[in-house]
């Protein structure tokens, strides 16, 4: 029987290796490039995952080894302060930016395992209201292929 721990560990590190590979599937000349208008470039979309796992991901699924509930603002206020920090240049280098994305990953991963498998099913308050650690981790996993879709939509229909 495979665990709900095993299975999420799993779907973390597959979409985290599918967006990659989505990402090298564009040329170097491109990823600061918006595909098409009102679009992101791949690099910008690398920069909101890492934002993403660094400021949400991560942190929630801390809540359940004890750490507090991530502070988040609205929508509208927390893309706001991400595009300021990626206009500011924050971003780093597309190398650095994978590097960062994988470090995040792989440290929730590794937590994962450390949870007892009745944790999956624990409802705790996060930042989108109460919800099971499940739900938390099934969200990233969701915004990763998300993005991917993104990532694999300009490779395909690049105007």
């Amino acid at each position: 029987m495979v665990h709900l721990t095993q299975r999420f560990q799993e779907r973390l590190q597959v979409s985290m290796d599918e967006f990659l590979w989505a990402t090298q599937l564009i040329s170097e000349a491109r990823l600061y490039l918006a595909p098409r208008e009102n679009r992101w470039p791949v690099a910008r979309l690398l920069f909101h995952l890492v934002d993403y796992e660094r400021r949400l991901g991560l942190p929630s699924i801390l809540q359940w080894v004890g750490a507090d509930c991530p502070i988040a603002g609205t929508p509208e206020e927390d893309a706001a302060k991400e595009e300021l920090a990626w206009q500011n240049g924050e971003a780093g280098d597309f190398a650095t930016m994978v590097a960062e994305f994988k470090a995040l990953r792989e440290q929730q991963i590794a937590l994962l395992g450390t949870l007892p498998e009745e944790s999956w099913q624990e409802v705790r308050e996060a930042v989108w209201g109460p919800r099971s650690l499940a739900w938390v981790v099934t969200k990233t996993y969701q915004h990763t292929l998300e993005h991917t879709d993104e990532v694999l939509r300009s490779y395909l229909w690049w105007r």
